[in-house]
């Protein structure tokens, strides 16, 4: 029952995972208004989310086989499956804290200073520096005999390897390098932006209950004044309007998703005895590959309306459209204007 259990579990996270991650970065590349720097963080998620889904098709080979690893000369292949799958979790926790700076320094301060912080040349190198730190660990720990990757003989998967006598400092290990630096990044730096969205819409509401005031009382007097104000008091109000705030409740909610699969397991590992119960918290954590999708689909402003046009195969209708999808519109007989 729960080889079963493990080897569906496992090949929907396949199939899911690869198609909604691979259409997230097909959006990116048919639609230029999807070209932020914001954005650049959420194909690096989703490469890394679409790279854990590739490489679980040897953990449903490993499922498959009865007496062990089915292909005896290819066990790389399994030790490799289980290096990238660790690898993409932790690339993945980077990648959100990376957002959740991105909207921090995009909100809270002025668009000069986040001008000269993400030019293209520096998110370029954030985006690799998030995964060579993962690479670095992941690659450092089996070659100072703390743990390793291959065929789990225990639960016949490709993951960590449970009977390695150093497991479970490795597991340790990993939990403390991974977890608490991206989530004291991500919780401080979305309560300092939720705090500043609260503060300027209140100024903002002030302000506009002293313009109506203000009207009201010229329009009593006999000869009324032209109202000097300006529309809005700087660029950085201008800049906290409606469609941020949505991006980065959207945002939000993919931090909340990957935490809320994510916490679980790293408890547990603090709990001896349950091998089986971190077993189904490991796929808690590969089912969240396929959620991300989801909530862009769903809830970002620009994304749901690019990913909804091109599963009903509109195109054409795609906003701001790149090089590469005119080309595609052209070699189709469709004239684009």
């Amino acid at each position: 029952m729960e080889s079963k259990f493990c080897r569906y579990s496992v090949a929907f996270i396949v199939v899911f995972g690869m198609t909604g991650n691979s259409l997230v970065v097909i959006a990116v590349l048919l639609s230029r208004k999807l070209r932020t720097a914001t954005n650049v963080f959420v194909v690096n998620l989703a490469v890394a989310d679409f790279l854990t889904s590739l490489f679980l098709t040897w953990s449903v080979v490993a499922l498959i086989g009865k007496n062990g690893w089915p292909i005896p000369k290819a066990e790389w292949l399994c030790s490799a499956g289980g290096f990238m799958i660790f690898l993409c979790t932790g690339v993945s926790l980077y990648n959100l804290a990376a957002i959740a700076l991105n909207r921090l320094v995009l909100i809270t301060q002025p668009f000069e200073t986040y001008r000269k912080i993400y030019t293209p040349i520096n998110i370029v190198l954030m985006a690799a520096l998030i995964w060579i730190i993962p690479v670095t660990i992941f690659i450092s720990l089996p070659l100072a005999g703390i743990g390793g990757f291959g065929y789990d003989k225990k639960h016949s998967t490709c993951s960590d390897l449970d009977h390695h006598p150093n497991n479970e400092i490795f597991q340790l290990a990993q939990t403390l390098l991974f977890y608490p630096v991206p989530l004291i990044t991500i919780v401080l730096s979305y309560v300092f932006v939720f705090r500043h969205m609260k503060r300027h819409f209140r100024k903002q509401r002030m302000h506009e209950l002293s313009d109506q005031t203000a009207a009201f009382s010229s329009s009593n007097k006999s000869t009324p004044k032209r109202n000097t104000a300006p529309a809005s008091s700087s660029r950085r109000s201008q800049r906290i309007d409606e469609l941020e705030v949505e991006i980065t409740k959207n945002l939000f909610l993919v931090v909340c998703a990957f935490f809320l699969f994510f916490s679980p397991y790293c408890i547990a590992l603090f709990i001896p005895g349950n091998d089986y119960l971190l077993l189904y918290l490991a796929i808690s954590i590969l089912a969240n590959s396929t959620i991300n999708p989801v909530i862009y689909c769903r809830r970002h402003p620009h994304f749901k309306v690019v990913l909804g046009l091109m599963l009903r195969c509109r195109y054409a209708e795609i906003p701001e459209p790149s090089d590469t999808l005119k080309r595609l519109i052209s070699k189709d007989g469709n004239s684009y204007h």
